[in-house]
């Protein structure tokens, strides 16, 4: 073996020590280029609802309703839709975004494990103009889509400490909206709560006997949390496809019936 080969391995193994994988490449690339032409989130959805077996629909963090959203372009004067938004600033857009749909209800709350108050940490737009310069790019609506309960998750994801700010956030559980709504029969909920996604989803499990199609961003969950949620939601036969960032998780019969 030379020597190169023999530092080469050195190396290797030193990194997966540290808990890092060396990545090739070529593969990393290749496989941006297939998830490119495979199938989107979208095109699961919309033979269920052009042969409404989805009618009723809720979504947690819908941000303004467009950015970043593969629901939006599927509402319309069939679907009941409950999209709920915490920040003020996506909300007003949601709520503009959606006026024309006369069943869609937006909700200016975020959804955690108990009524009340909770204090939820977002970029101060303030300093848009930082993050214009260090993106290059003149639309940084994207911001207020890392609003989360975890003030690291902004951080991890280039946001300066001192951009951050905090608010208090009215707290609505998932059994109060279905009660408050009379959505004991809703088809599908969404889940995009950047890195609550995985506790939400886990809580609903928990506390709601209900079995819709199920969809929720998996990439920020830690791998204990997503082993234990995806046991659970198997033991109450759900399936699952994930499609890039998001784990779709659905009952067989709404599928194949």
């Amino acid at each position: 073996m030379s020597h190169d080969i023999k530092k080469f391995k050195f190396l290797k193994k030193l990194i997966s020590l540290i808990g890092y994988k060396l990545i090739d490449k070529d593969s990393a690339k290749v496989e941006r280029s297939v998830e490119k032409y495979s199938i989107k989130v979208e095109d699961f959805l919309f033979p269920l609802i052009k042969e409404k077996k989805i009618k009723k629909v809720i979504q947690v963090g819908a941000n303004d309703g467009k950015s970043d959203d593969f629901l939006f372009k599927f509402l319309n004067q069939d679907i009941d839709a409950i999209l709920i938004e915490p920040i003020d600033d996506a909300f007003k857009k949601l709520e503009e975004n959606c006026k024309s749909f006369n069943k869609v209800k937006c909700l200016n709350k975020a959804v955690d494990f108990t009524n009340g108050e909770k204090t939820i940490y977002t970029p101060d737009l303030d300093f848009k103009d930082y993050y214009k310069k260090k993106y290059n790019d003149s639309n940084v609506g994207w911001l207020n889509v890392l609003s989360s309960f975890d003030k690291n998750h902004l951080i991890k994801h280039g946001i300066k400490r001192n951009h951050i700010t905090s608010k208090k956030i009215s707290c609505i559980t998932f059994q109060q909206i279905i009660e408050d709504f009379n959505y004991q029969d809703f088809d599908l909920l969404i889940v995009d709560t950047e890195g609550y996604d995985c506790n939400l989803v886990n809580n609903f499990m928990d506390k709601i006997d209900l079995k819709p199609l199920i969809i929720f961003e998996w990439i920020h969950a830690k791998k204990f949390e997503i082993i234990d949620l995806l046991d659970k939601m198997k033991k109450k036969n759900y399936h699952f496809l994930k499609i890039g960032r998001d784990l779709i998780c659905y009952q067989k019969n709404q599928i194949f019936n």
